[in-house]
């Protein structure tokens, strides 16, 4: 592959399903004194043309029903396109239904030795990544074990391993990063900020925009099938929330609420507590001015000193996210035991109203989410002014009489 030509091409491509009214439609269909179709056609993608860099990281969002599966599996080989043609390039290796090629009645063991074979890995190969692969997917006393006794979410620890043992030009990944327990997911997604980091190439499905903005360079939203846009994540991924917001006629908007939840757990970052408070004194309080100074104080834990990111807000009781900020965009590095971390705002914008103060905790990356939850006190403004609106906005007027 030459290091300028796309890992991933695709020019106009189109996927039309034929749906028959009943099991024997498509046999009558072709019968010779069959004079009309049998089948109604649903078409799942039109017009698709893009390119993926070698060494980029594309998103793709989009409601269910948009045509991001039947996408995936059109660059993944599993089904052809109707129209259309597309290129992938280099080794590639996709995650779309974690565990789908293994044998229900082999051993994991054998399972591996399997999925590797397929994958075009000699015996003395697939034995090098071997203990890798049952060291990363955390089932050594399983591993011996028939595929059928496992659970879910072990199988799909396992084919994650696999996958990624193979170390690939290109990652085709369809919304699989929820997998296991919190510890297993940091694994997950440690293991695929490590693969962009290496300047490998990315194809990244999720409904999580907040995941999409940060390992993203560019997205594209589908629509019915269809590209509605492409460009910058952070524009696209903002159009697409703005989109479903209205769809759900005062849904939360917030970046960070589309991103799985767990529960912490006591060896894992954890937010033991938030309050507002005066700046100034020290003290609780939750009811402001236009224009006053405020600090949002987080009490965190942190006993294994990962690197963790904090982020806060405020949110409106429709569900509107008026502010975010996070000590990551800030360059702070956060690494304690167990400490606070303030927002301070110098000078509040809201004008009057109740707001929500949701708070957020992250690992260093601001994408794995450990932690969700809101101050103990909403943010109460109360504006004795005439101005009108959500924010008071710094501005000046400028009053130009025209001359004779």
């Amino acid at each position: 592959m030459s290091s300028s030509e796309p890992v991933i091409e695709a020019r106009n491509l189109a996927k039309t399903y034929r749906l028959y009214g009943s099991p024997y439609g498509r046999l009558l269909e072709r019968m010779p004194w069959n004079k009309r179709p049998r089948h109604t056609e649903v078409r799942a993608l039109q017009d698709i043309t893009f390119d993926v860099k070698p060494g980029e990281c594309v998103g793709l969002v989009g409601t269910n029903g948009a045509g991001k599966s039947t996408l995936l599996k059109v660059l993944s080989g599993t089904t052809y396109p109707t129209a259309g043609t597309y290129a992938v390039r280099g080794r590639v290796t996709s995650l779309l239904e974690l565990g789908a090629g293994f044998h229900s009645h082999f051993t994991g063991h054998e399972n591996i030795f399997m999925n590797a074979a397929m994958m075009g890995f000699s015996r003395k190969e697939a034995q090098k990544r071997y203990h890798e692969i049952v060291e990363f997917s955390e089932l050594k006393e399983f591993i011996h074990a028939p595929i059928r006794t496992y659970s879910s979410g072990m199988t799909a620890r396992l084919a994650f391993s696999v996958a990624f043992s193979t170390d690939p030009d290109l990652l085709i990944i369809d919304e699989i990063l929820a997998v296991g327990d919190q510890n297993f997911q940091k694994k997950c997604f440690d293991k695929v900020w490590s693969f962009k980091q290496r300047g490998k190439s990315m194809f990244f499905c999720s409904h999580g925009l907040y995941q999409v903005r940060q390992i993203c360079e560019r997205a594209i939203w589908l629509r019915q099938g269809r590209m509605q846009m492409i460009g910058d994540a952070v524009t696209v991924t903002n159009e697409y929330a703005t989109y479903e917001n209205n769809l759900l006629e005062g849904g939360d908007p917030s970046p960070f609420a589309d991103v799985p939840k767990a529960a912490a757990k006591d060896d894992l970052p954890r937010i033991l507590g938030a309050e507002l408070l005066d700046p100034v004194t020290g003290k609780p309080r939750n009811i402001f001015s236009p224009g006053d100074s405020v600090a949002i104080r987080v009490h965190v834990r942190n006993p294994q000193r990962e690197r963790i990111t904090v982020a806060a807000g405020a949110k409106r009781t429709d569900g509107t996210l008026c502010f975010a900020h996070t000590t990551q965009f800030a360059g702070l590095s956060i690494d304690f035991a167990e400490g606070h971390v303030t927002l301070l705002l110098d000078s509040l914008c809201l004008l009057s109203g109740e707001f929500g103060v949701p708070i957020w905790l992250f690992d260093e990356n601001g994408v794995h989410l450990y932690q969700e939850r809101p101050a103990q006190q909403n943010l109460i403004v109360q504006n004795r002014t005439k101005d009108l609106g959500l924010f008071l906005q710094a501005h000046r007027w400028q009053v130009e009489p025209k001359t004779k």
